[in-house]
């Protein structure tokens, strides 16, 4: 398997604290069954702003950390890119990674705002045009789809692709987060899952989760792309054909 979002990278943002947390959350994540993880550490213009370079170097020093302390693991560059007006700049000037070095981009809007920004659409239209695939993270946190989760519809069928947290099912981020992922899972509007990591503590209640989204997905096949296949194509830089979501 692979954690599709995580924050593992030792001091960078505000995932892993230490190297010790590190190793610890690659132990755990090992032992639930990944093999590779995409390291999303933050990316926000004017606040966390590690540049794409230190930041890979980063990474090679956690996968050299994993094999000496026998860690079967690897971990790809990527990172979670919060909304601006110029992602495809910041791609192509290489501040930014995609997720492993692919045409996927995970991006985080705003949590609390009621209306999508409208400018979302231009820039995800701009994304696409230069050949890249807009990810939303974790779109059952926002405001906007506890509002209207139509808005994940026009987005899906616009070419964009949705990323959920296994722990909104716990209501780990709220009722309504919990709700939100519910009806997504139903109507088919999750593409990958990821744990969105900063400590161990996802960890701890990972297979409950895993039970329950499972059950609502109701689809072997369907789970399996969502799980297994859909995060191969990402990293081997493969084209997903997007479903369309059930209607109510």
């Amino acid at each position: 398997m692979i954690d599709m979002h995580c924050h593992i990278v030792p001091y960078t943002d505000d995932g892993a604290k230490d190297t010790q947390t590190s190793i610890e959350m690659g132990r755990k994540a090992e032992s639930l069954g990944y093999k590779s993880i995409l390291a999303t550490s933050h990316y926000i213009v004017h606040d966390n702003e590690l540049v794409n370079r230190e930041f890979v170097s980063n990474i090679d020093k956690l996968n050299e950390l994993y094999e000496i302390e026998k860690i079967d693991l690897k971990v790809y560059p990527a990172n979670e890119v919060f909304f601006t007006n110029d992602i495809v700049e910041l791609i192509q000037n290489k501040k930014v990674c995609t997720l492993a070095n692919s045409r996927y981009v995970l991006i985080e809007l705003p949590l609390f705002n009621k209306i999508i920004p409208m400018n979302v659409y231009d820039e995800f239209n701009k994304l696409q045009d230069a050949g890249y695939i807009p990810v939303l993270a974790h779109p059952e946190r926002y405001d906007f789809v506890t509002e209207n989760i139509e808005t994940l519809v026009t987005l899906i069928e616009s070419g964009v692709l949705l990323q959920a947290n296994i722990a909104s099912i716990s209501g780990k981020y709220g009722s309504q987060a919990k709700k939100n992922l519910k009806k997504m899972l139903k109507r088919n509007m999750v593409h990958f899952l990821g744990t969105d990591s900063h400590t161990t503590s996802v960890y701890e209640i990972y297979e409950k989760c895993m039970k329950k989204i499972k059950k609502l997905v109701n689809d072997e096949e369907r789970f399996e792309k969502i799980l297994i296949e859909n995060p191969n194509h990402v990293v081997n830089d493969e084209k997903i054909d997007i479903w369309y979501p059930k209607y109510k």
